[in-house]
């Protein structure tokens, strides 16, 4: 053990380009930018690609104590809130980017404040988009 402990400290900590993948030792983590989305520019996201996990952050944000893991609705609880707190802003990038997250069809959401999901994750990330979508268009229409 304490060879690990000094191999660690002769390395310097580095980020993660976007893309790139860490091999855990069995698990396999890749960086994803996700520019704005949800928050910031610097924004970004991990994808255990052994058991198809992709962490969220604050995507799919829900309020209360739900259980741990669902396969109930994710989205709507996502969407209530985002009316009472916008802090996603809708633009044509956070689309394109839920859409790219999509695709990787996720069998697991590791939300950070919400039940995570287990499921088909494509689904409420194209519902999601979608509603960011329907948001933009809405937003241009005024």
């Amino acid at each position: 053990m304490q060879h690990l402990v000094n191999d660690m400290a002769e390395r310097p900590p580095r980020a993660l380009a976007n893309g790139e993948v860490l091999d855990l030792g069995g698990k396999r983590v890749r960086r994803i930018d996700t520019p704005h989305l949800p928050h910031c520019w610097d924004a970004g996201l991990i994808y255990e690609e052994t058991t198809s996990t992709l962490f969220t952050s604050d995507i799919f944000t829900q309020p209360g104590d739900g259980l741990a893991l669902t396969e109930a609705d994710i989205v709507g609880p996502a969407r209530a809130l985002e009316k009472v707190l916008p802090f996603t802003a809708a633009s044509p990038d956070i689309v394109s980017t839920q859409r790219k997250l999509a695709a990787l069809s996720p069998r697991k959401l590791a939300l950070m404040h919400g039940s995570s999901f287990s499921g088909d994750g494509r689904a409420p990330l194209e519902a999601l988009a979608s509603h960011y979508e329907d948001k933009l268009r809405d937003a241009i229409a005024r």
